[in-house]
């Protein structure tokens, strides 16, 4: 699209010679034609965002991501209805892009990766094939964009079968080929050792007589939550300046209005979907908006899989949630020559026919036709794999939830991380205990899900782990130790993630090994100075650990060599080996040697 209207500066032109050529024939000549300026109509503008897909062609888990909580005039804590589902949101792009012809559907990164089975297994072509057709136009590149590398981040984008792939087997499965994702990804903040940028940094649409400019940008700590290998040789900008500066470029090019679509965000204590008072709001997007300037006037955020429309800073902030259970509607007017004048956002949710009922005021959208059978090609192609039986459990092994919702509550110990670590230290080399960073689990394992009660597929599995993250292990002084463990609540990690337990990222250990964490201690102090643990709890196998000794410990290959999620303390760790077990394949050989798996109890004390 490009920066200027051509025909619209001819006409301009035109017109002006023809008024000088008049006035220079006699202006005192009555009978000279007047001409009176009409002003140029302002332009409505719709933006469609999505956020957080993670590749969820199939409506998602009730209990991950699948469900919201929608206000009721009957019930003050809302009313849970069931969410997502491509081809349910593709139905509701549909229906957003008819109230207004001037529209783009727009991301804000992680539309792939981390995702279930079916696009795991077809290394993510399945999710943006089906991205591709419900029209996707223009996404940031969020941080799970780099869990390959950018090798692969290249053939998403432009196409290519996988290397060592098995054509029409698990990649190019359309007819032998992959044409790439049909949107642009955006990167602004992201530079190679040259220092230019990865992928472009802005995309511009005109819309009658106005040009909207998108910025994209991916969050600056993005190497601390991917693996080392994804992010080699890249530099991760300020976001802020990156930002102010490109959005004056772009309004001294003629842009009338700026949408930044950025992959990092925040949180609100809101507890009903689209509470557009932004309770509580805080999180590292919060400095961000503070600091840009006032060229902008939307952001459209992701990163934190939460729900928000709020206003800040004299612009508008929004986040749809994760995993393709809504939709954000934001509307501009936009007066040509002069910019947004009018602003507002809504976000809507994708509600769809797995329901056992809705209240009288709410309908599901119906299916689109094309969309489901998409879908139900590439789940044919991979069910022969991810519908194999592998094990069974006694009830749901759930990870940490917020209250009253279908998040994950990453300041909480869940079962399905307790189960995570001890699938590490039985599936990898040989070690005393076992440490797994609660964004490695990315779902639960269902009771019922396949209508056998109990029985776990590899699917489960997979959805579970899908990262192909090896088995890693690191030696670690008790000095060390400690302040890994304190790493969970210092600095980085307390404005990284807050939830039930305050702020931080709570470690899930393996049942050897058991703590106490003291509440009352302050949380967010600088690395190497938090102070919450309880030292004296600390145990293996119900021993205190023994000062003079060094122990082993399994990590997962994106916590080891560091510093993966901000635990630097790891980076401090000697005899690191890496042993090449990939976790999937330790979870799927720990599941079949415990039939009848239960649900843990918890290893960590928090006390006050």
């Amino acid at each position: 699209m490009h920066p200027f209207n051509t025909t619209k500066t001819r006409l301009t032109l035109a017109l002006s010679a023809s008024l000088f050529a008049l006035a220079a024939c006699g202006g005192g000549d009555s009978s000279a034609p007047v001409i009176t300026s009409t002003p140029i109509a302002p332009v409505n503008v719709r933006i469609i965002a999505t956020n957080d897909f993670h590749g969820n062609i199939d409506a998602p888990a009730a209990t991950n991501g699948g469900t919201v909580v929608l206000a009721s005039s009957t019930n003050a804590a809302g009313v849970p209805v069931r969410a997502g589902g491509a081809a349910y949101l593709a139905t509701l792009v549909k229906q957003l892009k008819a109230a207004n012809p001037n529209n783009i559907v727009v991301g804000a990164g992680d539309i792939v990766s981390a995702a279930p089975v079916t696009p795991t297994l077809t290394h993510q072509e399945a999710a943006i094939d089906v991205m591709n057709q419900i029209g996707l136009e223009v996404s940031s590149v969020g941080n799970h964009e780099f869990d390959q590398g950018m090798t692969e981040l290249n053939r998403w984008q432009n196409g290519g079968c996988y290397p060592g792939g098995t054509i029409g087997v698990d990649t190019c499965l359309q007819n032998g080929t992959f044409t790439g994702a049909k949107w642009k990804y955006l990167s602004a903040n992201v530079v190679d050792a040259t220092g230019k940028t990865i992928l472009p940094g802005t995309y511009i649409k005109t819309f009658g007589d106005v040009r909207v400019g998108f910025i994209g940008l991916t969050l600056k700590g993005t190497p601390s939550v991917v693996s080392a290998t994804g992010v080699k040789g890249l530099t991760f900008l300020d976001e802020v300046s990156t930002i102010n500066t490109t959005a004056a470029a772009l309004k001294k090019s003629g842009v009338e209005a700026i949408v930044v679509l950025i992959h990092q965000g925040g949180q609100s204590t809101a507890s009903l979907f689209n509470d557009k008072t932004c309770p509580g709001f805080n999180g590292e997007i919060a400095p961000i908006v503070d600091g840009l300037s006032k060229d902008v006037d939307v952001i459209v955020s992701g990163h934190t899989h939460q729900e928000y429309v709020c206003s800040r800073n004299g612009k508008l902030l929004t986040q749809t949630g994760f995993y393709g259970n809504a939709l954000t509607a934001i509307d501009l007017t936009i007066q040509p020559g002069v910019g947004v004048t009018a602003k507002k956002a809504d976000n809507v949710p994708v509600i769809n026919d797995l329901n056992t009922a809705l209240p009288s005021n709410l309908t599901a959208l119906a299916p689109d036709s094309a969309i489901a059978g998409l879908v139900k090609f590439y789940n044919d192609k991979t069910a022969a794999i991810q519908n194999l039986p592998v094990g069974t459990i006694t009830a749901p092994i759930m990870r940490a939830l917020f209250p009253n919702t279908t998040n994950r509550d990453e300041t909480a110990e869940g079962a399905m991380g307790d189960v995570m670590a001890d699938v590490y230290l039985n599936g990898g080399p040989q070690a005393d205990f076992a440490f797994v960073n609660p964004g490695g689990v990315r779902a639960d394992l269902p009771y019922n899900a396949h209508g056998v009660p109990g029985q776990i597929t590899y699917g489960d599995l997979l959805t579970v782990a899908p990262f192909g993250n090896t088995l890693v292990t690191v030696d670690m002084t008790v000095p060390q130790i400690v302040r890994l463990l304190e790493n969970q609540w210092e600095a980085p990690n307390c404005a990284a993630k807050t939830g039930a337990n305050g702020c931080g990222r709570l470690l899930q250990p393996s049942a050897n090994f058991t703590y106490t964490w003291d509440n009352s201690k302050p949380a967010g102090a600088p690395v190497g100075q938090g102070a919450r643990v309880v030292v004296s709890s600390i145990k293996l196998n119900g021993q205190p650990l023994d000062s003079t000794k060094t122990y082993r410990i399994t990590f997962n290959s994106f916590m080891a060599p560091g510093p993966g999620d901000n635990f630097t303390a790891v980076t401090s760790g000697t005899n690191v080996k890496d042993s090449q077990v990939k976790d999937i394949d330790a979870l799927v050989s720990y599941v079949k040697a415990h039939p009848n798996l239960a649900p843990p109890a918890p290893r960590v004390t928090r006390i006050n």
